[in-house]
C-alpha cells in the first residue's frame, strides 16, 4: 500500500471520528438515535473506493472495538458490537464497499452529482437502515416489520446526508482532477 492511500485513509478516519462529535438526536420511534457520523461511511466509499473505504471504515471500528469512544455520544468498546446499535455498525463497512464498488463502476470520479447521490442512497442509507434496523429487531423485543417501519424516520435526514456526501466527494474530486491538469 502506498503512503498516499494510507493518508487518505488516516483522514477519511479523522474525518469519521469528527463527525462523531456531533450529538445523538433521540427519536421515540426506535432506541437508536439519528447520527451524523453515518455520512462519513458514505463519504469514505465515495472518495476512497471500495477497497481503500472499506480498510478505513474497518480501522474505525477497530479502533470502537478496543475501547476508543469514537462513536456519536462518546460511546466505544466491544459492548456497542453487541447492543441495540450492532445492526448499523456491522452494515456501515458493506455499504462502504457497495457505495465505493458500484461508484467506481457507475461514476468514476464522482463527476455525476445525480449518480452519485443516488449511489449513495441505495447502497448507503436504505441499506444500512435495513441492516440496524434488523439488527434491532433481532436484539430487541420489536417485531421485524414494526423495526422496518420505525426506521423509515431516518430516511429524511439520511437523504440529506447522502445528498451532501454526493455533493463534497464531487467537490473533492472536481478539485483533485483540476490540480492534475
Amino acid at each position: 500500500m502506498k503512503t498516499k492511500d494510507i493518508t487518505k485513509i488516516a483522514l477519511m478516519i479523522s474525518i469519521i471520528i469528527v463527525l462523531g462529535f456531533f450529538p445523538p438526536i433521540p427519536i421515540s420511534l426506535l432506541p437508536v438515535p439519528i447520527v451524523i457520523q453515518n455520512a462519513g461511511f458514505m463519504l469514505s466509499g465515495l472518495l476512497l473506493g471500495k477497497k481503500n473505504g472499506t480498510i478505513a471504515t474497518l480501522l474505525f471500528l477497530c479502533l470502537v472495538a478496543i475501547g476508543f469512544p469514537l462513536l456519536a455520544g462518546g460511546r466505544g468498546g466491544m459492548s456497542v458490537f453487541f447492543g441495540i446499535s450492532a445492526g448499523y455498525l456491522f452494515a456501515y463497512p458493506f455499504a462502504t464497499f457497495l457505495i465505493g464498488w458500484v461508484s467506481e463502476k457507475l461514476n468514476p470520479n464522482n463527476q455525476n452529482l445525480s449518480y452519485g447521490f443516488v449511489i449513495t442512497f441505495l447502497f448507503g442509507a436504505l441499506f444500512i437502515d435495513f441492516c440496524g434496523a434488523v439488527g434491532v429487531s433481532l436484539l430487541s423485543d420489536v417485531s421485524l416489520s414494526k423495526s422496518l417501519i420505525a426506521s423509515i424516520a431516518f430516511i429524511p435526514g439520511d437523504t440529506i446526508k447522502a445528498f451532501f456526501a454526493a455533493i463534497i466527494a464531487k467537490r473533492i474530486s472536481n478539485s483533485l482532477v483540476q490540480r492534475r491538469a
